[in-house]
């Protein structure tokens, strides 16, 4: 998962983790892994997280005999990180 970062003012950046839609349900231990990782490295730099939030980018359609509205297959997070 490569999250593709963005300036968003000064000392502050936004980043989104895209978990790629491979037909099942999205991982949130290997997404959560992604952003740690990434977070640890960016200790480094004097950046820290600020604030989170998801947007779901694509939910499965129910399947004969699977009840419930089916499941989330694709979703990206979005971080922002700070200095200090």
């Amino acid at each position: 998962m490569d999250p593709t970062e963005y300036a968003a003012g000064e000392g502050q950046w936004i980043v989104v983790y895209h978990h790629p839609d491979d037909g099942g349900e999205v991982d949130p231990d290997a997404l959560a892994a992604a952003v740690a990782d990434d977070a640890a490295a960016r200790t480094a730099k004097g950046q820290r997280i600020v604030s989170t939030s998801t947007v779901t980018l694509r939910h499965s359609a129910a399947f004969l005999a699977r009840e419930g509205s089916g499941y989330v297959s694709s979703v990206a997070l979005f971080v922002v990180y700070g200095e200090g």
